[in-house]
């Protein structure tokens, strides 16, 4: 017995030796806008519908006015609006409308059944919720729609769990206090939360008007992979990978794409000639280093934009017995294929 468990022990440490350590390399790449506007259009303006209304509390459905004034979206909108490649202007070529929907306070009891058998118990927590939605609406000179969307946060704000030391075993109890504690805290308090909450949403719409409308460059993560003891097997694959992986530090410049595809090449004619060293596919040692060596060729070709093949070498380390879990680089080139393939037309 203990001469199979000593043989199962260096197997798992023979395994183990040639096994792919992954390693993230991150690229920056071209997003491409969600949708196309025509190429004369330069310019944008901005229009606020702000919310006049005070907030509004929610306590078990019953609506109530709060003394609270819905914040102001206007500066939150100038601070995080980025439309790259169009500048402002009074007579633009599309607009972009921001109605402020409002803050809404809710008060609100949770129940929660703790313990098992006859130790099971049922406890409440008053929560004070934040909700926040605007909605933004995009259109051009003729005054067609070319975006419409709502978005909307929420966040807890408070809670209210525990009374005279113990967990609040009534509904109408943790109503009561956190209630109590609503009506307690500072108005300052109120200020900063509704403020912070429309702000989050202002962020969100951004980076989506953003995402949707202009191209800019963004980072993108490519799988590469380390072989464990390499010169044991006569392997030379890690030095070219953290060459590769040197970029990672490399702030975006006039030369960065002309740089990374440099690497990349002389990479991609570096793991082909290691590739050509393994002989038998089958072996189990030997199926591990051109599993490895296919996926850094897939993610080389990747980094120089020829998405067919870096398709071709994922699907064909897909094939080997080894490591199936790693979809990501296949499925980051298909991605993208159709992507570029869009932009092109």
């Amino acid at each position: 017995m203990k001469k199979i468990i000593l043989l199962l022990f260096l197997v798992s440490l023979n395994l183990n030796a040639q096994s792919a350590k992954n390693k993230g390399l991150y690229i920056q790449e071209m997003h491409y806008p969600e949708i196309t506007l025509p190429t004369e259009y330069k310019s944008y303006a901005t229009r606020i519908n702000a919310n006049t209304d005070n907030i509004r509390l929610i306590v078990n459905e019953e609506q109530k006015t709060t003394p609270y004034s819905n914040p102001d979206i206007t500066s939150a909108v100038k601070r995080y609006l980025e439309m790259s490649n169009f500048s402002t202007s009074e007579d633009p070529d599309f607009t972009i409308a921001f109605t402020d929907l409002g803050v809404k306070h809710i008060i609100r009891v949770d129940k929660k059944t703790k313990g098992y058998g006859d130790k099971e118990t049922t406890v409440y927590t008053g929560i004070v919720e934040l909700t926040s939605s605007i909605k933004v609406v995009v259109k051009d000179r003729d005054d067609n729609i070319l975006y419409d969307k709502t978005f909307s946060e929420k966040q807890k704000s408070e809670s209210a769990g525990v009374y005279n030391n113990a967990s609040i075993k009534s509904s109408a109890i943790a109503l009561s206090q956190i209630k109590k504690q609503y009506i307690a805290n500072a108005s300052d308090y109120r200020s900063v939360k509704n403020s912070s909450i429309s702000d989050n949403v202002i962020l969100k719409i951004s980076n989506a008007l953003k995402a949707v409308f202009t191209s800019y460059y963004e980072k993108q993560r490519v799988n590469l992979f380390h072989i464990k003891k390499e010169e044991k097997y006569g392997i030379n694959n890690n030095d070219q990978v953290d060459q590769l992986m040197a970029f990672n530090t490399i702030d975006f410049s006039d030369t960065y794409l002309e740089d990374l595809k440099a690497i990349a090449t002389t990479s991609l004619t570096h793991f082909e000639k290691e590739l050509e060293k393994v002989t038998d596919k089958t072996d189990k040692k030997q199926k591990k280093i051109y599993w490895s060596l296919l996926s850094n060729i897939s993610g080389v070709y990747y980094v120089l934009g020829q998405y067919d093949k870096a398709i071709e070498y994922a699907k064909l380390r897909n094939s080997i017995d080894y490591n199936n879990k790693w979809k990501f680089n296949l499925q980051i080139a298909e991605d993208r294929k159709k992507i570029v393939s869009k932009n092109k037309k």
